[in-house]
């Protein structure tokens, strides 16, 4: 009898660019007709029930783990060396210290620089761009960090707010929205989890927002002025297709690159650029999708 194929899959918490990498890498893999028993686990944004859903993953015997975030990739690696391990929405796997021979993945790096010269072109009196992020998170440090240093080339400054948990974010949000002229959000999993708390009242404060990555979910995209950048389905697809060469024809996943975009693409909330007054024949709103 041929033993059917077990994956593992392990997610931060939910919110809706995470679930896109998911939902996206189970349906690629049925629409390429494997037959896998999925494991589905969710830490809830509690870093040690990863660690303890990663230990389950070995008790369970999973053939690949689908390790969908950085604090998801990181418990992951630390029970393995054997399980081959596919990430996705990993911001900096260098950085986040996931090479490894049993590891490869799809990275959510943004392509900051374009993203911060978008605010120039939306309002050129832009000068302090706000962003507000996770200190619980290595990808947002080292996204903040990144941010700083390409402001500072583009003669803009960033205003960062950290906060520790969800109870702090109102307040974090609204410090920051004090100090700056502009919001960008990052790839940051609590702040992505409120994103509805943090468009609506930078929306409120006449300001432009930003996100550096596509909400593929109609339903939020309403709310964000412009998301620009790098689509989750497409990661989940990426990621599914880097499990299928593993398990399907056993190549390594050290042999495997790990898959970075340039590709961007923007959607902008025609209500949203309305109540801030924005020109509808804007360079960036003229090039961005509509939503209506």
């Amino acid at each position: 009898e041929i033993q059917k194929i077990k994956i593992g899959i392990t997610q931060i918490m939910e919110h809706p660019a995470l679930d896109k990498a998911r939902e996206s890498f189970i349906e690629k893999l049925k629409t390429d007709g494997i037959d896998a028993e999925i494991i589905y686990k969710n830490s809830q944004g509690d870093f040690s029930v990863a660690n303890t859903i990663a230990q389950s993953f070995m008790d369970e015997k999973v053939d690949l783990i689908y390790a969908i975030s950085t604090p998801s990739a990181q418990a992951a690696k630390q029970v393995t060396s054997d399980v081959p391990i596919v990430f996705s929405a990993v911001t900096d796997p260098v950085q986040s210290e996931l090479e490894a021979e049993n590891i490869t993945g799809a990275s959510d790096k943004a392509p900051i620089k374009t993203q911060l010269e978008l605010f120039n072109k939306l309002d050129n009196n832009i000068k302090k761009i706000g962003i507000v992020y996770s200190t619980s998170e290595s990808n947002s440090q080292i996204q903040v960090k990144q941010a700083k240093e390409i402001a500072n080339e583009l003669g803009l400054e960033i205003v960062d707010v950290g906060v520790n948990n969800i109870n702090d974010l109102p307040q974090g949000i609204d410090a920051m929205l004090g100090k700056s002229d502009a919001v960008y959000m990052i790839t940051d999993n609590l702040v992505a989890n409120s994103l509805q708390l943090l468009t609506s009242k930078t929306n409120k404060a006449k300001k432009i927002l930003i996100a550096s990555y596509v909400i593929d979910n109609p339903e939020s995209a309403k709310s964000v002025l412009l998301s620009s950048g790098v689509s989750y389905t497409q990661f989940g697809e990426k990621a599914a297709e880097m499990a299928e060469k593993i398990l399907k024809d056993k190549v390594s996943p050290s042999s495997i690159p790990v898959y970075y975009t340039d590709e961007s693409v923007s959607y902008v909330s025609m209500d949203v650029a309305k109540e801030l007054g924005l020109d509808e024949n804007n360079e960036v709103i003229k090039n961005a999708e509509k939503i209506q």
